[in-house]
């Protein structure tokens, strides 16, 4: 039997797979265990597609974030954001010279603890243990308050997340997390179409492993925007989302299994 990494806490549940691990051994990262890895070998050969599509949200975060900065908008809240790896919020921002706050929550330690670690150095960003579905939890959390002010402008980012999760527990979170947002604030969303072969070939799996995985139609995932205004070009496959080469033809679009969109607070 192998050695238990020594990046894994106390509170760390190794027995079944972890969303932020398993997202992190798709991404080439180091912190996954061999049930992350077990689950992301069964996935990839169920869709070959999965690590194009993974990169491809990866993509579409950084000009979200390139966006919102260019809109005047330099607070972040990336909820179910996993590891901050390479391209994340925080280096991204940096990188356009600015020292936008960033604020990580997820629910997996490992994930929180070495974000911790990366982020040590920078007194703008903080990673913090936090239940998506609990957003009164994150909005009030000490750590986050010190960084974020509310009554300004935000870019709320839930990405590769919401499909794990059935309506009656995704619509009454997000509906708290827009009433508390300030006007002109921003949600970022990248959410499993139904319908696309990709999608449904992997739909099966996941149930394996999260019971409630809910595959949404492009209404469905239109209304969990609810009163904000999508931003152009409305909801897409994230490869056609403001692509920097704004000339490029997506081959085959529906390959990448999900919609991504970014709306804004009137």
């Amino acid at each position: 039997m192998s050695a238990t990494p020594d990046w894994v806490t106390a509170d760390t549940d190794t027995e079944r797979p972890s969303i932020a691990r398993f997202y992190d051994y798709l991404l080439g990262g180091t912190h996954h265990l061999e049930v992350d890895r077990e689950l992301g070998r069964k996935a990839i050969r169920a869709a070959p597609g999965l690590i194009l599509l993974i990169r491809e949200n990866r993509k579409f975060l950084r000009r979200t974030v390139k966006h919102a900065l260019d809109a005047g908008v330099d607070q972040f809240l990336d909820i179910g954001s996993g590891i901050p790896a390479r391209g994340s919020i925080h280096e991204t921002a940096r990188k356009a010279g600015s020292r936008a706050r960033v604020a990580y929550v997820d629910i997996d330690p490992v994930a929180v603890s070495h974000g911790t670690e990366i982020l040590a150095d920078d007194p703008d960003a903080v990673s913090v243990l936090g239940d998506v579905f609990e957003p009164e939890a994150i909005l009030t959390d000490p750590q986050i308050r010190a960084l974020i002010d509310f009554d300004r402008p935000v870019m709320l980012l839930i990405l590769n997340v919401i499909h794990f999760f059935p309506d009656e527990k995704v619509h009454p979170a997000l509906a708290a997390y827009r009433s508390r947002l300030a006007p002109g604030s921003m949600l970022g969303l990248s959410v499993a179409l139904d319908g696309t072969s990709s999608a449904e070939a992997i739909d099966s799996l996941y149930r394996q492993e999260y019971e409630e995985f809910t595959l949404r139609s492009r209404e469905q995932i239109e209304a969990l925007f609810g009163d904000f205004e999508l931003l152009e070009p409305g909801l897409v496959y994230p490869p056609q989302w403001r692509p920097e080469d704004p000339g490029r033809v997506v081959a085959d679009p529906e390959r990448y299994s999900s919609l991504v969109g970014v709306a804004r607070k009137p």
